[in-house]
């Protein structure tokens, strides 16, 4: 399944980890509105 998580904070980062915990397959798009991931950077 395809994912688009909105923000690099802590909570999109959580929310990547839970999706490939629950779909180890999953297409994840990440959409950060600044030049630097604010988390993961």
């Amino acid at each position: 399944m395809k994912y688009a998580v909105v923000g690099t904070s802590h909570f999109g980062y959580e929310a990547v980890q839970t999706l490939l915990k629950q779909d180890p397959n999953a297409e994840i798009h990440l959409y950060e509105a600044g030049a630097e991931s604010s988390f993961m950077g």
